[in-house]
């Protein structure tokens, strides 16, 4: 049986690793086949002379080649997901699940790059515009995820480790003083640079967020960890977030540009361990 997808290609950027990863998983799970995912930098002039530049940087191309037919963002996925579930098509075009669809594909979309933090380009530089609206969103969006997160990681985690003797309320104030010490480098930087650091703060709090749940859900499950196995945790947490820290901020030229910023975040963050262990 041939494949509805066997004439489709679909047009990644190799410079994001969360592009080359799902794109991936569509020839995995036999939407595309093996030659139906192509990256920017590889692709011939004639399939690129079919792309409208404008569009593309923002919403990934699906292209027919046999018709020349091109799809982009929410409507590409739909057309290859409607050659593996019945319907799909019909239903994502449905006005409210279209909205609510194409919403959630520009949310990822306009801030994959500070999600990836990466520069690296091939040929083509297929980056995303600069949108204020879904980056000030993104950065509302974990904030709140980040601050929320608080309250169970400090039941299972923070109170059986070296800032036990803390209260929650503590925590939560001196993590709101380190978001306002970021809010207001941000603010000193102007609204593009300082949207992009904080997105790569925002970042590192997230990546350090996610990286402590497996051990809020042992934690929860079981009451076997002594206090020092959470403490070796979450210093090894700790050391990833130092090497992600310079890569991210390398990213944004914050390093080595701006190096009094890199010492305030320094003395920002002893502080903050020092209000919570003393």
């Amino acid at each position: 049986m041939i494949m509805k997808t066997s004439s489709k290609i679909i047009i990644y950027d190799d410079g994001c690793p969360l592009c080359a990863a799902y794109t991936s998983a569509f020839v995995v799970t036999g939407l595309l086949n093996d030659q139906g995912r192509k990256n920017f930098s590889n692709i011939d002039a004639a399939t690129f002379e079919c792309i409208d530049k404008a569009i593309c940087n923002n919403e990934i191309p699906l292209i027919d080649t046999e018709t020349k037919q091109v799809w982009y963002g929410v409507d590409a996925l739909l057309e290859l997901l409607d050659s593996k579930i019945p319907f799909i098509k019909t239903i994502g075009n449905i006005f409210p699940v279209k909205y609510c669809l194409q919403k959630m594909y520009k949310f990822i979309s306009y801030n994959r790059k500070v999600v990836v933090a990466t520069s690296e380009k091939n040929g083509y530089d297929c980056s995303p515009d600069f949108n204020v609206r879904y980056r000030v969103f993104f950065l509302a969006f974990f904030l709140f995820f980040n601050t929320w997160m608080l309250e169970p990681l400090f039941e299972t985690v923070f109170s059986n480790s070296f800032i036990r003797n803390s209260s929650f309320n503590q925590i939560q104030w001196a993590h709101l003083l380190l978001v306002g010490c970021n809010i207001a480098i941000a603010a000193s930087l102007g609204i593009k640079k300082g949207l992009e650091y904080a997105g790569q703060v925002n970042m590192l709090a997230l990546t350090c967020i996610l990286l402590i749940v497996p051990l809020h859900l042992v934690n929860q499950n079981t009451n076997i960890l002594a206090t020092s196995i959470n403490n070796f945790y979450l210093c090894m947490v700790s050391l990833f977030i130092i090497k992600e820290y310079i890569r991210r901020m390398k990213y944004a030229l914050v390093i080595p540009l701006h190096p009094g910023i890199v010492c305030i975040n320094i003395i920002s963050v002893l502080l903050f361990i020092f209000y919570l262990v003393y």
